[in-house]
């Protein structure tokens, strides 16, 4: 199947990143009875957010082995890969892994790999040197399961760095990690002339 591709820019600091994105009447007519399966087609403040952050902060991704959970178009996952020694960009839409495939060729990095893969089997990969999430707690069912894989990684001595919207349901998930953060950074993304506020958690192994 040949896939509707339009291309969207986004600045990142003096970095450029075009990726390739899903048209939206695709996206429209692919998930016209699952509305929600179709989060991962589109870009979200809180991966702009984690962007910004890794460009002021890229010690935590250069010459590493970067691994994208949940990461939809996998925005976070590219702009690291530029730096990373290899970035694994993940998403359990196989279409969203098609995209990211795309967008990394579009970019010329040869250092990615797209995989689809849920998150909860993110276990059973090889370690990283660092996981990346953004956006992915906004359903309080699946708390505790995402918890126990952040835990996993952790106690791994993984370094994760979690990107989130300041959204009320989102706060006692949140509160949970604060014993493990060892930095916090807040930051304001204007994105379809809205502003949402994004914070950044690190959580680094023990």
């Amino acid at each position: 199947m040949q896939l509707p591709v339009i291309s969207k820019a986004f600045v990142i600091g003096n970095h450029k990143l075009e990726i390739c994105m899903p048209a939206p009447e695709f996206v429209q007519q692919t998930y016209q009875r699952n509305k929600n399966a179709a989060y991962w087609a589109q870009v979200w403040p809180a991966a702009i957010g984690l962007c910004v952050f890794l460009q002021q902060h890229p010690q935590y991704i250069t010459n590493k082995q970067v691994l994208e959970l949940a990461a939809g178009l996998g925005l976070p996952g590219l702009y690291a890969a530029a730096f990373a020694q290899h970035a694994t960009i993940s998403d359990k839409e196989a279409l969203a892994t098609d995209y990211i495939k795309k967008s990394a060729e579009q970019l010329q990095l040869k250092n990615v790999t797209a995989i689809a893969l849920d998150w909860r089997d993110a276990v059973t990969r090889p370690l990283p040197d660092v996981v990346l999430l953004s956006d992915v707690n906004y359903e309080p069912a699946v708390f505790v399961e995402l918890k126990k894989v952040i835990n996993h990684f952790w106690q791994h001595k993984v370094t994760i760095i979690i990107s989130t919207p300041q959204r009320l349901v989102a706060k006692p998930f949140i509160t949970t990690l604060l014993p493990k953060t060892t930095q916090q950074w807040n930051t304001a993304i204007i994105l379809n002339n809205t502003e949402t506020d994004v914070s950044v958690f690190v959580l680094s192994g023990e």
